[in-house]
């Protein structure tokens, strides 16, 4: 499948942190061009229409959250003083978060009031953990990719 965005991904995961990039960089409310947004959203459908992509092998909750994943993402990105973190399947939101407290509910995030943070999951990795881990933790373990979501810049990591 020719793709200008999405060359290097092989898995989903890959898309998705992907997708996540290019969205800080070209979304308009970033500042970006709506056409190159729009083409990049019309690749990433390509992509779960791509039968060799094996999109369609995936169990139908995984597809529906693929799915849904730039939708959130568009509704996030414009919100100033947010930090927006993706590990593993979870995106974590944390900074000043409190003015968005409603509308994060509405979108679908929860509130970790002993990490003092907002998180996104898909509803087949809802943790059966009786014992909290701590955010560094959880970290370490999934890998993190960061982005400070500022008007002027926004720093990856």
């Amino acid at each position: 499948m020719k793709t200008n965005y999405f060359k290097d991904c092989c898995t989903l995961e890959e898309v998705k942190r992907r997708y996540k990039e290019l969205a800080m960089q070209h979304h308009p409310d970033r500042g970006g061009n709506t056409a190159t947004m729009q083409d990049i959203n019309n690749e990433y459908e390509s992509i779960i229409k791509n039968p060799f992509f094996e999109f369609a092998n995936q169990p139908e909750q995984e597809q529906e959250e693929f799915i849904k994943y730039p939708e959130i993402i568009n509704q996030i990105i414009g919100l100033q003083g947010i930090i927006i973190e993706l590990i593993g399947n979870w995106i974590w939101l944390s900074g000043n978060t409190y003015p968005y407290r409603s509308k994060l509910k509405e979108i679908g995030f929860y509130f970790a009031p002993k990490k003092v943070m907002w998180y996104h999951r898909p509803p087949e990795y809802k943790s059966t953990n009786k014992t909290p881990k701590t955010i560094e933790y959880i970290r370490n373990k999934y890998g993190s990719d960061i982005i400070e979501n500022r008007k002027e810049n926004f720093i990856l990591s």
